[in-house]
């Protein structure tokens, strides 16, 4: 077991996050072998493989060939992900919203019937691998959903049901197949958050398959009780360097992960958002590029450490070095004006 470090304050904080992450994924790693699911190899954030979707966004984006006739095995992933909501709200409001882009998602996912034993494993990992207190984590559910309150109790989870559908009924982006899911909730200091699903996979109407889906990120946020999400990731590694604006680390943080697959900031297509981001960066941070070239070489470092205990990388997956990933930001910058 190990021991997220407690809630802290300014550089305490900071300096404790990239090991935390670390922890959190290698106890996932441990909770999962234990509990019998496979390690499947991780695919690019610029999605290749999915047709549905531009960035690879969760752990089931690459485990969705999985579903295809019902789920017959057990397999787990680690994987880097990014999500544009920030950026769109960003771009819709002037303001940051509760999320980051960037982060990396975790999950495992089973055969139908294996809701109680991925419940299990959420429980394993927090309580067991994180040393996270039992009456601190709980499982939000719809009271309509027998199956998965019986999952939660048969895990030994405190089970909170409740009684409005929303926020627990999911989509997939496959033609059919929806999900009823029940919402992992931790206590910190500021109260409980959501950080993670346990959702039952249907495709009309019927049970295909159990998926389990965390982010590093959220976690983080409630076990140290930290400020925002973007800095429960590698966007932290930027604030050392003066980067305090958190839409600033986030489009650092976003775009770092898009220049180290080789991303080009171009007019259409997936360069566009890579564009965005990088002029986004360009706004909120003052100055010509070298002022903040330390803060883009130390997100890339730190995104490539967090890397290596990811899932091992498919052949799809080519990423440049630190210093090759900063320079590039660095004349894309120039280049997206």
């Amino acid at each position: 077991m190990v021991t997220l470090p407690k809630p802290a304050e300014g550089h305490a904080a900071i300096e404790a996050v990239p090991g935390a992450a670390v922890d959190v994924v290698e106890a996932f790693r441990d909770a999962s072998l234990a509990a019998g699911y496979k390690e499947r190899q991780r695919r690019p954030v610029v999605s290749r493989h999915d047709p549905s979707v531009r960035y690879t966004n969760s752990t089931i984006s690459v485990l969705k060939p999985l579903l295809a006739g019902g789920v017959r095995e057990r397999a787990f992933l680690v994987q880097p992900a990014l999500r544009l909501r920030n950026l769109d709200h960003v771009r819709r409001t002037g303001a940051m919203s509760p999320f980051g882009c960037s982060f990396m998602s975790f999950g495992a996912l089973g055969p139908t019937g294996d809701a109680p034993r991925l419940s299990a494993l959420a429980r394993d990992l927090l309580v067991d691998g994180l040393g996270l207190a039992p009456g601190d984590v709980r499982l939000r559910v719809l009271a309509e959903d027998r199956d998965l309150i019986e999952a939660g109790i048969e895990a030994g989870l405190a089970v909170a049901p409740e009684r409005s559908p929303e926020g627990f009924r999911h989509v997939f982006g496959m033609p059919g197949v929806t999900g009823r899911n029940a919402n992992i909730a931790l206590r910190g200091p500021r109260g409980w958050a959501d950080v993670a699903n346990v959702i039952v996979i249907e495709e009309s109407g019927q049970p295909i398959g159990v998926e389990l889906a965390f982010g590093v990120n959220m976690v983080l946020v409630q076990a140290m009780s930290l400020a925002h999400p973007v800095l429960a990731g590698p966007a932290t590694a930027a604030v050392r360097h003066g980067v305090s604006d958190l839409t600033a680390l986030d489009a650092l943080s976003s775009a770092t992960v898009l220049a180290m697959e080789g991303l080009r900031p171009v007019a259409r297509g997936r360069g566009q958002n890579y564009r965005a981001l990088l002029r986004l960066l360009g706004e909120r941070i003052a100055g010509p590029a070298e002022r903040w070239q330390p803060a883009a070489e130390a997100v890339a470092a730190a995104e490539e450490r967090l890397r290596r205990h990811a899932s091992p990388p498919g052949e799809d997956v080519v990423e440049l070095s630190p210093g090759e990933t900063a320079a590039k930001l660095l004349a894309d910058w120039r280049q997206a004006g």
